[in-house]
């Protein structure tokens, strides 16, 4: 279908496959804009990061002139509301070029598509994530006034901090009360329990029947079932677990730039780094190397378990070749203390609930608590 907006037409359209090698140049073409501007390469297949998530998901794009200029996608999944299952989504991709930024085809097309999709499907509920300090991302999304009638309705859930804990000094672990162990193909049942178990008490979280947990392991590149660390009380029992993945088959990081306090933050690094001998961070168009903790479950929210397995974990991967180990930390996390005494550098962002035009969002939605968000598949 056609949108009108003005400065003239454009034509919005489901993304088809071949259109894959034009979103993932316009993917490279428009980094995300914050003080560490980073472009995201999702060649050569673009679609392989959405097909991880779930296997019912539509990319839309808007074509000037015969050029893929804006696209976004929408990931439909089973999620826990209130301990139930339910039909939730996640919108993202959420790329505009400067040749059409300020064409209102935010507002024009975005909210009908987003209510038509989620309609088709009794999806209650989406999530989207958007980084701080992308002003004006924040402004085109959120202001609500006469010009932006039509938008959806983002509504914040949690401010949260992508930290980067940097794999550079080796460290003395401390004593703990739980012990860490890479987990075998013996733990799947228990394992997927226990995921599962978790995620039902988290707004948005995750089903994780065994069937899934095996389908991930098929289908995540690189991800194996001693990719899983389990952190283990006196008695033996499960008390925490999370997974270290590399995503740079599905989804490479490029620095596209270093501004304000990151620019500082890259020469004392890079200082310490040619002293020291670990790795420099990346210059400008050079690849990020990191590991996102993934499938992270502390029921109990006490740091100490959190911090054992961060221990493992760095102690593991500190020689590795990667620069950083990626976490999702929300505010007010209880399991903040856990980093204390860790190298790390924040990237502020915010997690919303979305909705169509005029639609109040589920109360189930707000629950307080760490809510089901896979920074990874983002």
């Amino acid at each position: 279908m056609t949108a009108s907006v003005d400065a003239g037409l454009l034509q919005l359209r489901r993304a088809t496959p071949a259109d894959g090698a034009a979103m993932c140049e316009l993917f490279a073409r428009v980094p995300m804009e914050t003080e560490l501007a980073l472009s995201i390469r999702r060649d050569p297949d673009f679609a392989a990061l959405l097909r991880l998530q779930s296997g019912d998901w539509e990319c839309w794009v808007a074509e000037d002139a015969g050029r893929v200029e804006a696209m976004a996608s929408l990931v439909f999944r089973d999620g826990y509301l209130g301990g139930e299952r339910r039909r939730v989504g996640y919108l993202g991709d959420l790329r505009l070029s400067p040749a059409v930024q300020g064409r209102h085809l935010l507002n024009r097309v975005y909210g009908p598509t987003l209510a038509e999709s989620a309609a088709a499907r009794g999806c209650v509920a989406s999530l989207s994530a958007v980084i701080a300090s992308n002003e004006r991302a924040l402004r085109a999304l959120t202001v609500q006034n006469r010009r932006q009638r039509g938008m959806p309705r983002y509504t914040p859930l949690t401010d949260f901090r992508i930290r980067n804990v940097h794999l550079a000094l080796p460290r003395l672990p401390r004593r703990s009360a739980f012990r860490v162990r890479r987990a075998a193909e013996a733990d799947l049942p228990a394992l997927a329990s226990f995921l599962d178990a978790d995620a039902r008490r988290r707004p948005f979280g995750t089903p994780m029947p065994l069937a899934e947990l095996r389908r991930r392991l098929a289908e995540w590149p690189g991800l194996r079932i001693d990719s899983f660390y389990l952190a283990e009380d006196r008695d033996g029992a499960l008390a925490g677990c999370l997974a270290m993945w590399d995503a740079a088959p599905v989804k490479r990081t490029v620095v596209a730039a270093y501004r304000g306090k990151m620019r500082r933050i890259k020469a004392g690094y890079d200082v310490a780094a040619r002293l020291l001998r670990f790795p420099r961070l990346p210059d400008p168009g050079e690849e990020l190397r990191y590991l996102y903790a993934t499938h992270q479950a502390v029921p109990s929210d006490d740091p100490a378990v959190l911090r054992a397995l961060l221990e493992r974990v760095y102690a593991d991967h500190r020689k590795s070749g990667y620069v950083l180990l990626s976490f999702f930390v929300p505010e007010g996390d209880p399991m903040e203390s856990a980093f204390r005494g860790f190298q790390f550098t924040d990237l502020p962002a915010r997690l919303f609930v979305v909705t169509p035009p005029g639609t109040e969002p589920p109360p189930e939605c707000l629950a307080p608590g760490r809510p089901g968000f896979e920074m990874a598949l983002v």
